[in-house]
């Protein structure tokens, strides 16, 4: 586990990298230096890198979330922001072989598997044939199917490689049974940087798409996710999306009241032992695939 890194936004799949990017981005691309005189220049380590600089180059290379660093000034930092993003989205400073790497490592990690053994652990069915023994998984509302070579869609949709790499981590580091007890990443050791994150990335978003829209929120989980009834709580809805077997996400919506000066509330929850079946960094892969489906299912309604 953990050899999946934090999405930037709109983050490029290798097949998704072209060779030559864009010219105009070419010449504007921002550079690690560009983002390291916003960084503190103090090299507390918070954010996980030894130095501000080395936070600043992970960055711009698409291996470190813009987020993780506590102390950045989100409104100076905006321009930067939509400048990486499309910079990340046309392939400028994204290491491919970091990736291929990542991905050859999985590869070796996988065919240690006995998957016979690890089936029902994980959830899953196993297939067995004369030159292979393979996984049909649940994932979200589809089943996947897991050789130790490839990982596809039995649905036919096409998987991106972001969620191949998420999914052969589940695979390898194996599940445990959730406890039942719900709680938010703040609880959840080490995750200071990725509570912002999660808030950036997921919680604020889906909080601006659906303020005063509680009625869009049922219509939006289909077919993928299922109500909550947590009514007896103070909350205006709650739905639960079981991405795999063994790890289900909870998101929970507050509605905005005006008069008494409420705003709208996102909140991602997850089972105490969600830990032992995932790492931090594939939980918040798991909420941005499920904010970008609630975002587009929104968007279209």
């Amino acid at each position: 586990m953990g050899v999946l890194q934090a999405r930037p936004e709109s983050s490029p799949s290798p097949e998704g990298m072209q060779p030559m990017a864009d010219r105009e981005t070419l010449r504007n691309r921002v550079s690690p230096l560009d983002l390291y005189k916003f960084t503190p220049r103090t090299n507390c380590g918070e954010c996980g890198q030894n130095t501000c600089l080395a936070f600043a180059t992970q960055v711009i290379a698409g291996q470190e979330d813009i987020d993780a660093c506590p102390y950045l000034d989100e409104q100076q930092v905006q321009t930067l922001r939509d400048r990486l993003k499309e910079q990340l989205r046309s392939g400028i400073g994204v290491s491919r072989e970091s990736f291929e790497k990542t991905m050859e490592f999985l590869y070796e990690e996988v065919k240690k598997c006995d998957f016979r053994v690890t089936a029902e652990s994980l959830g899953a069915e196993i297939e067995e044939s004369a030159d292979r023994s393979a996984l049909i998984l649940p994932y979200f509302s589809d089943l996947i199917l897991v050789t130790r070579f490839d990982i596809k869609n039995l649905s036919g949709c096409e998987l991106s490689s972001w969620e191949k790499i998420f999914i052969f981590n589940y695979v390898i580091g194996g599940a445990t049974e959730p406890s039942g007890i719900w709680v938010g990443m703040e609880s959840l050791p080490n995750s200071v940087s990725k509570v912002k994150s999660l808030k950036a990335h997921c919680e604020e978003p889906l909080s601006r798409l659906l303020s005063g829209k509680v009625h869009l929120f049922s219509q939006a989980i289909v077919p993928w996710g299922r109500e909550v009834s947590l009514k007896d709580h103070g909350v205006d809805f709650a739905a639960e999306f079981p991405v795999f077997p063994k790890l289900a996400i909870r998101v929970l919506f507050w509605d905005e009241i005006k008069d008494e000066g409420y705003a709208c509330q996102v909140k991602f929850l997850f089972d105490s032992r969600v830990l032992q079946v995932l790492d931090l960094e594939s939980l918040i892969f798991a909420c941005e695939q499920i904010t970008d489906r609630l975002s587009a299912r929104l968007k279209s309604g």
